[in-house]
């Protein structure tokens, strides 16, 4: 039961960090319409060349070594081992992040609410001086 609720923390945790990032993109482009496409630019990469949906053994070696780095693999991966989600058969990870999902994880979490919070708010103080 608590690891779940450390599963929940967590993907709450990353998703804020995350929201920081897209409130940044959001604040960046012209209109509203085009939000949808300057998000998806950054989602795309990051959720597709990840553990997501595939496993990493069948990706071709740069692929893998990105999604292996990818903080999105990182929280799949915390996700999996704190709601007790490992498929069986699954061969350990050999990479740090994947061997610590739920360190990398907070890492990034970190680090894009430190660089990306205070982005979001200057881009915002312009916005609002216009």
């Amino acid at each position: 039961m608590l690891e779940a609720a450390l599963g929940f923390g967590l993907l709450l945790h990353f998703a804020y960090a995350f929201s920081w990032e897209m409130a940044f993109v959001g604040l960046l482009v012209p209109s509203v319409a085009v939000i949808t496409n300057a998000s998806f630019m950054v989602i795309f990469p990051l959720t597709f060349v990840a553990n997501t949906f595939v496993p990493l053994e069948t990706m071709p070696g740069p692929l893998q070594s990105f999604a292996e780095w990818n903080p999105v693999s990182a929280v799949t991966q915390a996700a999996r081992e704190l709601f007790g989600n490992i498929p069986p058969g699954t061969p350990e990870p050999t990479a740090w992040p994947l061997q610590n999902p739920v360190l990398y994880t907070l890492i990034w979490a970190v680090i894009i609410i430190a660089v990306f919070a205070p982005l979001s708010v200057r881009q915002y103080k312009r916005a609002a001086r216009r």
